[in-house]
């Protein structure tokens, strides 16, 4: 029986997965920065139904909807293994181009909006704190979002099954996800000035 293997694709793709994250991570960081100089954030009375009831919340259902995507995509990660080791490109192809519903993306993306804007809200005594809490809550948000997506991209992300026949790649209908593309051109323009 032939052994298919599922690894790490490039090392490429191991920098998009640390890099991109930081990146949209940013974003909310200015806000806060700039929420903050202008005094406008909750009091610490206020903050207590948002430490206590709120975030948790948000957080149980995004890490609730983050793990069923997450083992989801690793069912069907075997599923295209069993494929490839039995020679079977349709099945290959059907699990393949079976991508992520909207609305779960649509869910898993409001979630961590909501979750940022209310981390953005709260009242923080110590600037560093207000900005380390911020940015580590997006960091990890955007870095859940990306390892869902690659999961969900068998053969172009960082995690992808390795002695996929090309003709299946090529014949399957899976696109290049927005994060390679634009670190594929950020190389390309750092590498040519």
């Amino acid at each position: 029986m032939k052994r298919i293997f599922v690894g790490f694709s490039s090392y490429f793709q191991t920098i998009r997965l640390i890099i991109t994250p930081l990146i949209l991570a940013t974003p909310p960081v200015i806000i806060w920065h700039y929420l903050n100089m202008h005094g406008w954030h909750s009091t610490a009375r206020a903050d207590e139904p948002i430490v206590n009831a709120i975030l948790p919340g948000l957080f149980g259902v995004h890490v609730f909807i983050a793990g069923f995507m997450i083992i989801r995509e690793s069912d069907d990660i075997r599923k295209m293994k069993r494929a490839v080791r039995q020679a079977d490109k349709a099945t290959f192809i059907e699990v393949a181009e079976d991508a992520i519903p909207a609305p779960m993306r649509y869910i898993l993306f409001i979630t961590a909006n909501l979750i940022q804007g209310w981390t953005i809200s709260l009242h923080y005594d110590i600037y560093w704190t207000g900005f380390a809490s911020v940015y580590s809550v997006g960091y990890m948000l955007a870095l859940i979002w990306e390892i869902v997506a690659d999961f969900d991209d068998p053969v172009n992300g960082i995690w992808v099954i390795k002695g996929v026949p090309d003709e299946w790649i090529k014949d399957a209908n899976i696109k290049r996800r927005t994060s390679d593309k634009f670190f594929e051109w950020l190389i390309k323009k750092a590498t040519t000035l």
